[in-house]
């Protein structure tokens, strides 16, 4: 058999798995999205060095955890999806802007879908003969709890429409732009959403209130900009003057998709009331 080199400690060895530091070689099979939902079923977090190792990966070069592991250098960080779930507690538990719960009245007002959403629940709330209040008190439980668990759908739809951008990139299966788009929810809800709302907070223990959407939004725009920049370069391989072009291209995406996102989480929520 041929000896191969581990790509985390460059041992080398012969087998499926490094002698040294027991990295596994991954394969095609390994990339597949089957496998992948093998890891998602299984996923377990822990709060060790891998955490912080690859928290800090991940704010110093956004792609390169992806890139690590889609290129089968796992052993020294966090899977993906641990790190997702980890990020998706860490954000429900220490509550800041509702950007992914939406209760029911921005529902109502904020989207493309909402003159639809009145007109549903002003229906229902005739028909089962109780008052709106009482209704939208049971409808934002209800979209809270749901918004836990239908996250993980925001990473899929974001990694849907990063495959057809990437045609031609060195990325050709599915489950590489989900490992990306996991990554990306990560930098959201730790960064863009619980950094710049306590980064904001701090400025109000010195007499200067700027916590609002609007300035939660234009920073989250920048540190959007500033992943993806590093994450094309890095994860995709893309020049210079694409690299700007998908990257732009790339906050859009998140826009759509997060609108895709509180649409479906309001008809689902509604469907479950």
């Amino acid at each position: 058999m041929d000896k191969l080199i581990c790509k985390s400690c460059n041992t080398q060895f012969v087998g499926e798995y490094c002698n040294q530091c027991g990295e596994k070689v991954i394969n095609q099979e390994d990339r597949k999205l089957t496998h992948f939902l093998s890891d998602f079923v299984n996923a377990i977090t822990f709060m060790d060095n891998k955490f912080w190792r690859t928290i800090k990966l991940v704010i110093k070069a956004p792609g390169q955890f992806s890139e690590n592991f889609a290129d089968g250098r796992r052993k020294a960080f966090m899977r993906p999806v641990s790190l997702f779930f980890l990020a998706n507690l860490l954000y429900f538990l220490i509550p800041t802007f509702n950007t992914f719960t939406t209760n029911l009245d921005i529902q109502r007002v904020a989207f493309w879908h909402s003159d639809l959403a009145v007109e549903m629940v002003d229906k229902e709330v005739a028909k089962r003969g109780i008052e709106y209040a009482d209704y939208r008190k049971v409808y934002d439980q209800k979209t809270a709890e749901l918004s836990k668990l239908f996250l993980i759908i925001m990473a899929v739809i974001l990694a849907l429409f990063f495959w057809p951008v990437h045609i031609g990139s060195k990325r050709t299966l599915f489950a590489d732009h989900l490992t990306l788009g996991l990554e990306l929810m990560t930098f959201i809800l730790l960064f863009c959403i619980m950094f710049m709302a306590l980064f904001l907070q701090s400025f109000s223990l010195i007499g200067l209130n700027i916590l609002s959407d609007d300035t939660l939004t234009t920073g989250s725009l920048v540190l959007l900009l500033y992943f993806f920049i590093q994450a094309e370069r890095k994860f995709y391989g893309i020049r210079k003057i694409r690299r700007i072009i998908n990257a732009i291209l790339g906050v859009v995406i998140v826009v759509i998709a997060l609108s895709i996102y509180r649409a479906l989480l309001f008809f689902i929520t509604f469907w479950v009331v």
